[in-house]
């Protein structure tokens, strides 16, 4: 396949003058996208396609999800067109579909989109995307569109920014445009690479055309120097300056950073993650003085709960509340609380179907098993743990327990809330899936959004903790404690409809 060379390409990319209106015949995928206008889901997706990469902004009073969309086995040679999802309540979603198209053109730049972000100046829409085609060099490159409504985009190829030598051009991605009040010019983070560690650069503007290379804005101090820092967000937030960013392995964290000011220093906090690595490439973004983030919750291939993780998903959104120190709590919603409050679905509380005896390597356990939770709904719970923890074991297939496969263990003497996809009899000689820090008292205090085979457990109103588990609809589960423990617990569901 020929190759367009770097002399040819900038040719292209940066001489050219002409505006071009971001549109092209839609695939069929696209056209049935389109056709579905309404999603009502905790964690949504449209039917057929799935969400990668979120580029969150609230504005006129809603939150704008705009996003890379995952079509598997597409028509197009093209992938990753940016789609939007609009909601005030973060239940009810308008889908705005396609807004910015990729170019069904395997030697140009476009090919892919990769992830960005939108702002809003004035009456005018400002979207900072990555072009990422591996026929081409550079690989990435950073594109301009702008919008008067949302959803109409005219492209700018005469803006585009190409990775300078101090940095990889196949690794020159994510970029995420703010305005710092402080400095007064706008400023631009870049995912890319320097010197073989995975970095994130700036750039500064004062009038979002002309982008001038203000070198390392943050090295990486993950525990993987080399891991590229995925989606960074920059927000001022309850006095404070917050950098997020997702390493793009081995742990596969949304992460944050605290500073007294834009430029740093940057602390890295006791807690310094805002889910487990069930949630990815979170965005941060503000609504009237509040701080929410939102990611991706993966699928896995064939639907299964013991294959590999999956490119993109579903959409998850948490609210973001600061302690004194700055460290963050993550929260349902308020928006999301009240669509459940009102929702007329009914509330039930459960009460065991009976109770036995588990045995595992570890210790004898006592179980309470309980009926199958409903497709969408809230569960809340209070449990006490007197001793060591707790274990909740989901999707079984008779009273045996011990077999179960997908298991939530809360680990009261770490501190630490694990999600284990391996027996619970032999659990302790497998690798937990996922995992969060999170003190445990005496007491767990759990909301627990359900949605199909997704469960996200909020945790002492502190953690956010995001899993999939394929095997869990319709059927049993189960909360054990140690043998000695006295089982105390008080459990509600509440279904929506």
């Amino acid at each position: 396949m020929k190759k367009i060379t770097s002399a040819a390409l900038i040719a292209l990319l940066v001489l050219a003058t002409g505006n071009v209106l971001a549109s092209s015949p839609l695939s069929k995928e696209t056209q049935q996208n389109k056709s579905i206008t309404q999603v009502d889901a905790f964690f949504p997706r449209v039917e057929g396609s799935f969400v990668g990469d979120p580029m969150p902004v609230y504005a006129d009073g809603l939150f704008n999800i705009f996003y890379l969309n995952d079509v598997r086995g597409g028509s197009d040679v093209g992938v990753h067109a940016i789609h939007l999802l609009s909601s005030a309540n973060l239940y009810h979603y308008q889908n705005q579909s396609e807004v910015i198209r990729y170019v069904n053109d395997v030697n140009d730049p476009e090919l892919l989109l990769g992830t960005g972000s939108i702002i809003k100046v004035g009456d005018t829409w400002h979207a900072w995307y990555t072009a990422h085609n591996e026929n081409v060099f550079p690989v990435e490159s950073v594109m301009h569109a702008t919008s008067k409504d949302r959803m109409h985009w005219v492209k700018h190829p005469q803006d585009t920014l190409l990775p300078g030598e101090n940095y990889r051009g196949n690794d020159f991605r994510d970029p995420h445009v703010v305005w710092v009040e402080e400095k007064k010019e706008y400023w631009m983070l870049i995912t890319t690479r320097s010197n073989g560690r995975g970095i994130i650069a700036r750039y500064s503007s004062t009038d979002l055309k002309n982008w001038h290379d203000r070198g390392v804005f943050f090295d990486n101090d993950t525990i993987t120097s080399n891991a590229n820092l995925e989606c960074p967000t920059l927000v001022f937030f309850n006095g404070r300056w917050y950098l997020s960013f997702s390493d793009q392995w081995p742990l596969r964290l949304t992460q944050y950073r605290v500073a007294d000011n834009p430029e740093g220093p940057w602390r890295k906090l006791d807690n310094y993650v805002v889910d487990g690595s069930g949630f990815y490439a979170g965005k941060l973004t503000i609504k009237d003085d509040r701080l929410f983030v939102f990611g991706w919750i993966p699928t896995k291939a064939g639907n299964s709960d013991n294959a590999s993780i999956d490119w993109a998903g579903n959409l998850v959104g948490h609210e973001l509340a600061a302690d004194a120190n700055g460290e963050l709590s993550s929260l349902i919603p308020q928006e999301l609380q009240a669509v459940i409050h009102d929702n007329p679905g009914p509330v039930h509380t459960l009460t065991p179907v009976k109770t036995l005896q588990t045995a595992t390597q570890f210790a004898p356990l006592q179980s309470a098993l309980y009926p199958p939770l409903p497709s969408k709904g809230e569960l809340v719970a209070t449990v006490n743990i007197p001793s060591s923890g707790m274990v909740m074991s989901f999707g079984l297939n008779d009273d045996n327990v011990s077999k179960a496969t997908l298991n939530v263990v809360f680990n009261k003497s770490k501190g630490k809330v694990y999600f284990f996809n391996s027996p619970l009899e032999t659990i302790n000689q497998h690798n937990a899936e996922s995992w969060i820090d999170v003190p445990l008292g005496e007491q767990v205090e759990l909301r627990v959004l359900i949605q199909d085979s997704i469960a996200v457990f909020y945790i002492n109103n502190k953690a956010a903790f995001s899993t999939r588990m394929y095997s869990m609809p319709e059927k049993p589960w189960s909360i054990s404690l140690p043998q000695h423990d006295s089982f105390h617990a008080t459990l509600k569901i509440k279904e929506m409809i």
